[in-house]
């Protein structure tokens, strides 16, 4: 299908649903390149012991900065909206292609790396994302004289639990202290499992899209 064809299809589309469209590559951030009145929430992280921190950065051919080598989270994120497949009308002979709708969910990801707070405490802000929802995980990513590890939570900015808590990574049991600010001092950051094969997602949980 054209782009000129896609393009008409999706604004006609758009008072139902919008388009989807796909991210070709997670983008990267640094926690204090983020605004704080932006973020859906923002975590502090205290490791028992101090994890592994060789920051480095590197441009991409698309003209983004891509970092490395320190602890950071990835955020997942859904998009539901009408995709296009190809139709066809007519004989063989004389076939036309026409637009086909079909609701779709596009996901991505991004990936912001932690403010170094002190030697053993990080900030971490989770960012909110233009035109697309939130799935309200994200797995925390570092690694301890480069033995790597992720530990996966969940969050609600409606409801309200307590979120300053100790939590044990799942791999090798390093001990850490975590600590969630959400505006209006309304929230709720638990640890939850993570979902094989898919970074920052919890198990066990309803689709996005549903």
């Amino acid at each position: 299908m054209k782009p000129l064809q896609l393009l008409t299809g999706c604004l006609g589309a758009a008072l139902l649903a919008g388009c989807v469209h796909s991210e070709i590559a997670p983008r990267d951030y640094l926690t204090q390149d983020l605004d704080k009145q932006q973020a859906l929430v923002e975590v502090d992280v205290l490791f028992a012991q101090a994890p592994d921190d060789r920051l480095t950065s590197r441009t991409t051919s698309r003209n983004s900065v891509e970092y490395a080598g320190a602890p950071h989270i990835v955020v997942p994120f859904y998009q539901k909206g009408l995709g296009f497949d190809q139709g066809f009308a007519g004989t063989y002979i004389f076939a036309v292609v026409y637009p086909v709708a079909k609701v779709e969910t596009a996901t991505a990801s991004t990936r912001v790396f932690g403010q170094q707070v002190d030697k053993q405490r990080y900030r971490f802000r989770v960012p909110g994302k233009a035109q697309w929802n939130s799935n309200e995980t994200f797995m925390l990513n570092f690694s301890r004289k480069g033995r790597r590890e992720a530990i996966t939570f969940r969050f609600s900015n409606e409801k309200s639990c307590p979120s300053a808590f100790k939590a044990i990574t799942p791999t090798y049991g390093f001990p850490i202290e975590v600590s969630a600010s959400f505006k209006d001092n309304k929230g709720c950051l638990k640890v939850c499992d993570s979902r094989d094969g898919y970074a920052g997602f919890c198990a066990f949980q309803p689709p996005p899209a549903s």
